[in-house]
């Protein structure tokens, strides 16, 4: 069922896209109509350019069926007052100069003369170009000329050379028509046809929407969701009440944040979002996620996250930790208490709304401050903008405020043993990590660490020298982006390569893995460490619901 939420959701994007353009050109359409679209508007009617009056020839109509006794037909014709036969062969037309006997070939002077012939527009003739074929005319592939007006509507004359036929008018309102059907019939090609595989697509992508919405609408039905007095989800309830529990999703079960205890002896059992999001250890324990169940009385339910209350932060400092990633320091009014690896959410002004933000606090819990790690979203091309965030956040100066709400998650340290422990991680993943890392050294007998860490380039590397100075942490940075003029001697490539080449030859059962990075390194690594047979027990990681 999550599967078929992810993939509808995804195919509703795309058909929503090409409904607005299924809108926008055929409101287009409308509005232009045929002849404006068509390209002829300055173009007299064949009928009246065409007064093609036979005339006599030169070379004998007889002697031209004798050259060609396959011809279905031989007809003479006038060209501008020259004789031309026009023969028709089984498989080809083929035209000779009445006067010659000769092929016809029609040059630049006749080209133009023929186009203005064809022509009823205001404009001069602006330039002639040698061409074969064009874009412009569908099927036209033969060597020609295009003859272009001086006129109000840009025109230009298609003339074809071996035929001396005016093969086309074309002119911008035509040019955007031309796109509009494109976008209309999906015909990005400009094939001229909507018999391809890309509307088969389209239609089969529809036709999937249509089913997958059928099947969740009658899961919703069946579930009372549209009953206005059905029971509420117990995220809905605490929401209701106002308590604070962490959720991206809106309670679509997909980003597995707002995590409860259930308690009791008549628990119900784990669905598929449960299975997929959650541990077998947590479940076990009878954590659940509050949004997939309704409120019940068979079990009682603690919150996660008991301790998380609203505050407005105050920033202190703001450095440039490395090209990419801002460290921004803040004040509580009160003592905020929070375990190492949890995050807060930041309410992020935004037009006219607030936008829910998550960001790990980078330090070891320190009662007077509140330390996090920005990467800055710029805009990954023109006319897309950058992270509302996270831009809203690096430009904040010293003294702003902020409002945000925690303490959350459980990305924490695990309970004492003799396991190592092992920390992967990447970009801005780094804050996490680093409050885990510095939350372990401080214990009076820490475990023997290791850390990869993985950076575009030498510059990006955080906290390099804070990292290089444990003695009881083994600190692996990994580039990925680095040249040899760059003078690096350490690991280079995927850092999730770098930590399976550790484990390698290691105890597996003897470890403790924590994973926070970009969604692809982090998908690659918990990907690689199931497949490599470490328990799912053991492998702690933070995706802020992603």
């Amino acid at each position: 069922m999550r599967f078929m939420q992810w993939l509808h959701r995804w195919v509703s994007l795309i058909l929503v896209v090409q409904v607005v353009l299924w809108l926008i050109s055929g409101f287009f359409f409308a509005l232009t109509g045929h002849q404006g679209m068509s390209g002829h508007q300055y173009m007299v009617p064949q009928k009246t350019f065409t007064e093609l009056r036979k005339v006599a020839a030169k070379v004998d109509f007889e002697e031209i069926k004798q050259w060609f006794p396959n011809a279905h037909s031989v007809e003479l014709v006038s060209v501008a007052g020259v004789g031309q036969y026009q023969v028709t062969l089984p498989d080809d037309v083929i035209y000779i100069d009445a006067n010659t006997g000769d092929y016809w070939s029609t040059d630049e002077a006749l080209a133009t003369r023929l186009a203005l012939l064809s022509y009823s527009g205001p404009g001069s003739v602006e330039s002639v170009e040698r061409v074969t074929g064009s874009n412009e005319v569908n099927g036209w592939t033969d060597p020609g000329f295009r003859i272009n007006m001086a006129d109000d509507l840009n025109t230009r004359i298609y003339v074809d050379m071996a035929s001396a036929q005016v093969v086309e008018h074309r002119n911008t309102p035509w040019t955007i028509a031309d796109w509009a059907f494109r976008l209309h019939f999906m015909d990005y090609s400009g094939g001229r046809s909507f018999n391809h595989l890309l509307i088969w697509s389209a239609g089969l992508l529809a036709l999937w929407f249509s089913l997958s919405g059928l099947i969740l609408l009658g899961r919703n039905l069946i579930n009372g969701d549209f009953n206005p007095g059905r029971k509420k989800t117990w995220l809905e309830q605490f929401q209701q009440q106002g308590h604070p529990v962490a959720s991206s999703c809106g309670g679509g079960g997909t980003c597995g944040l707002c995590k409860v205890t259930l308690k009791g002896d008549n628990l119900p059992e784990p669905n598929d979002s449960e299975t997929a999001l959650l541990n077998r250890d947590e479940l076990n324990a009878g954590v659940r996620l509050s949004c997939q169940h309704k409120v019940s009385t068979a079990y009682s339910v603690e919150l996660a996250d008991k301790a998380v209350s609203d505050t407005r932060l105050t920033l202190v400092n703001k450095r440039q930790l490395t090209p990419s990633i801002v460290e921004l320091t803040f004040t509580s009014p009160g003592n905020l208490t929070y375990h190492a690896g949890q995050f807060m959410q930041f309410r992020i002004p935004h037009l006219n709304e607030v936008l829910i933000r998550h960001y790990s606090m980078a330090t070891r819990p320190d009662l007077n401050k509140l330390v996090f790690n920005v990467r800055q979203m710029t805009s990954p091309q023109e006319g897309v903008p950058p992270g509302v965030g996270s831009n809203y956040l690096c430009h904040l100066e010293v003294g702003a405020n902020v409002d945000a709400t925690g303490p959350f998650g459980d990305f924490q340290l695990t309970e004492q043993n003799n396991n190592t422990q092992v920390f992967i991680g990447g970009g801005a993943g780094i804050a996490p990590l680093r409050s885990l890392i510095q939350a372990e050294q401080a214990k009076q007998q820490p475990r023997h660490s290791v850390f990869f860490y993985g950076a575009r380039n030498e510059d990006e590397l955080c906290y390099r020298d804070e990292f290089e100075a444990y003695d009881g942490v083994a600190y692996t940075p990994v580039l990925s982006e680095t040249t040899k003029a760059d003078g690096w001697s350490g690991k280079t490539g995927f850092i999730h390569e770098a930590a399976l080449a550790w484990l390698a030859n290691e105890n597996l059962n003897a470890v403790d893995v924590y994973v926070c990075g970009p969604p692809p390194m982090l998908k690659a690594t918990l990907k690689a460490l199931t497949d490599i047979g470490i328990n799912r027990s053991r492998i702690r990681f933070d995706d802020f619901g992603i």
